[in-house]
């Protein structure tokens, strides 16, 4: 029996709608620069209102999302509709997570799972006092953090000056990005984050203290 068929079959089958090409062959390790993290590192969020929207396979929420970060060093995630429905309330606290709410429509293991990992890659805190390991391109410095068969890159300027955006990967395809159009950590004016191996989108914007 030929083995290159079976391995082409089985690589359609893991990416179906993602094709088998390497998302991150171009990059190459980069000596480790000890100051260089700390530029670009995203750094806790502070305590801060969004107006929220999420969009998944055709489906649309929307409400106010409150990232408050608590006297304990954890950190809470509340999320609710125009007339005080919660959706759900999470809460993040020196690696574990905690649901202490959560509506039924969204009280099942994948979704619940889903969220807790876009909203840890949101607040950063995969990249917490962890070692990364760092590769880069001409233009975009990536710091890496491994997790179990899975990758969480924050992506700076050259530099590190400047982060850019937040990634979840596998160890070929791009799978979440979180972009901060306007300003960035601690308090970054708009969040988006997209997913890439279905149809999932969620959007932030910060609520200013003057509005």
């Amino acid at each position: 029996m030929q083995k290159f068929p079976i391995l082409f079959l089985l690589c359609s089958l893991e990416l179906l709608s993602l094709g088998c090409s390497n998302e991150y062959s171009h990059l190459r390790a980069l000596q480790a620069d000890e100051g260089c993290p700390a530029k670009g590192m995203p750094w806790q969020i502070e305590t801060s209102w969004y107006t929220t929207s999420v969009d998944v396979m055709g489906k649309h929420i929307s409400g106010l999302l409150l990232i408050k970060n608590m006297p304990d060093s954890s950190q809470r995630l509340v999320f609710t509709n125009e007339v005080g429905l919660t959706f759900f309330d999470f809460e993040f606290s020196n690696g574990s997570f905690t649901v202490h709410t959560v509506i039924s429509q969204l009280d099942k293991r994948a979704v619940v799972q889903t969220l807790r990992k876009d909203f840890e890659l949101i607040l950063g805190i995969p990249f917490r006092d962890k070692t990364l390991k760092r590769l880069g391109t001409d233009e975009e410095t990536y710091f890496g953090v491994v997790k179990k068969n899975e990758t969480a890159y924050f992506i700076t300027t050259k530099d590190c000056a400047y982060l850019r955006r937040l990634e979840w990967a596998s160890s070929r395809k791009r799978k979440v990005s979180v972009q901060f159009p306007g300003s960035t950590f601690p308090s970054p004016d708009k969040v988006i984050l997209k997913h890439y191996t279905f149809d999932m989108q969620i959007e932030l914007t910060r609520i200013l203290k003057d509005q």
